[in-house]
């Protein structure tokens, strides 16, 4: 557990940003989030069931978000992952907030940070929410190495360890994806295993 811990740690603390996958397009500047998105209703635990791999996330699986509510535009945020190769959890503690509480066109865009920096990156969008059983968030930021580069980031999430069947759910993660994502890009966690903590 030492090595895996000290790893997140590490990468969190020197680079307290996202670093998914590396493009030389600009950021959309038309992304569309969660329109009346409650903070309240977001938090809770989420299961992350497809993701744009980031360096903090590799081999890792049985990942999951937990967000609790602190304050009226705030939330703390658990990480924790688990490393099925050599059985060893991860766990990262943070802090989210709304980047624009009082912007009714960007409700969804989030910042969030770990390991006590300062969320001051709007850096966690949330396309859509129906905050019962799936979400979908985007993330694109400049690269820290190459500023003429851009990091995106990419989940879907669930509110079970299995993604939903509803027809409409799928529909529209589905045209969520088309629109600001590339499906052969995703990793899938595995959620399945007996060995997926149940708390971290």
């Amino acid at each position: 557990m030492a090595r895996g811990l000290t790893v997140f740690m590490l990468a969190g603390s020197l680079l307290v940003s996202v670093s998914g996958l590396l493009s030389d397009e600009a950021c959309p500047q038309d992304v569309q989030v969660k329109q009346g998105f409650s903070l309240a209703d977001f938090a809770g635990r989420w299961y992350e069931i497809k993701r744009y791999e980031q360096f903090y996330e590799k081999d890792l699986d049985c990942v999951v978000a937990e967000y609790q509510p602190t304050g009226k535009n705030t939330i703390s945020v658990k990480n924790g992952a688990f490393s099925l190769a050599n059985n060893t959890r991860v766990v990262a503690d943070g802090t989210a907030v709304l980047s624009f509480p009082d912007d009714t066109q960007q409700p969804g865009k989030l910042s969030v940070a770990f390991f006590g920096a300062t969320p001051d990156r709007s850096n966690y969008w949330v396309l859509d929410t129906d905050y019962t059983s799936y979400g979908v968030v985007f993330s694109c930021e400049p690269f820290f190495k190459d500023s003429s580069k851009n990091v995106l980031g990419f989940w879907i999430f669930s509110r079970t360890p299995t993604f939903p069947t509803d027809e409409t759910v799928v529909k529209r993660v589905d045209e969520l994806v088309k629109k600001y994502g590339d499906a052969s890009k995703f990793e899938v966690p595995n959620q399945s295993d007996e060995r997926c903590p149940r708390s971290y």
